[in-house]
């Protein structure tokens, strides 16, 4: 509690008279975190992994460079086609944009993630790709010297991947705390320039001319040319 305190007087003393602005400005990304929370939809996302096997005793090294190659294949159409049968409704192209890749540089493993706003659906894309790169792969296995298998089949999630409503009301917090900060500091920087300028016009006023037109004031010695007679004595 004593450190909250301290936190607030420390921000009245850093936000001065903008307090009302800045709280603002924090509140909105707040609830612009909220609403992105609240409105767009979750995401689910299942993962099946593919193992590449040499055939030969002293293959391992490459069988991780085959997982490499399969790796940057599997997302193909070409191979993703090898899937027997597509799932029903789903379309090669629904599963490439759907899916993602990844290897590994030491362990002949494919990672294959589906991505959808179902959990069922992004089993299912998970499933396919990974399917459909094990037979890709068995097609090929006497030209590359290596087998594809399936390690592990994808499960279906119980939390969708996507940020929770927590998650997003805290970016939105931060990023309005932070606007805030920039705009305060844009604020000082403004009023600091129109001071100084302010200032800089103040010392710098006209020096006034000599009158013009008018007779030059005598000589003090009564030397100057100009200079009236002295007045003589009677």
């Amino acid at each position: 509690m004593q450190l909250l305190r301290h936190c607030l007087r420390a921000l009245r003393r850093f936000l001065g008279r903008d307090v009302g602005r800045m709280v603002g400005i924090v509140l909105a990304g707040l609830l612009a975190g909220a609403a992105y929370g609240l409105l767009k939809p979750p995401t689910y996302t299942a993962t099946a992994h593919v193992v590449v096997v040499a055939e030969s005793e002293d293959g391992g090294a490459t069988a991780v460079n085959f997982a490499q190659a399969y790796g940057r294949v599997a997302a193909l159409p070409s191979t993703l086609a090898w899937a027997s049968p597509l799932p029903r409704g789903t379309t090669t192209d629904q599963i490439r944009s759907g899916i993602q890749v990844s290897t590994s540089p030491d362990v002949p493993l494919v990672q294959i993630s589906g991505s959808a706003d179902t959990a069922s659906e992004a089993v299912t894309l998970a499933n396919a790709a990974a399917d459909a790169l094990v037979r890709y792969g068995g097609a090929h296995r006497h030209d590359t010297g290596v087998r594809v298998a399936t390690m592990s089949q994808a499960i279906a999630p119980t939390e969708p991947s996507s940020p929770s409503v927590p998650v997003t009301v805290a970016v939105g917090g931060a990023s309005g705390v932070l606007l805030a900060g920039m705009a305060q500091i844009a604020i000082r920087q403004r009023a600091r320039v129109t001071g100084s300028a302010g200032r800089a016009s103040s010392g710098d006023r006209a020096v006034p001319s000599p009158a013009t037109g008018g007779p030059l004031p005598a000589s003090v010695d009564g030397s100057g040319a100009d200079a009236e007679p002295a007045e003589v004595r009677r």
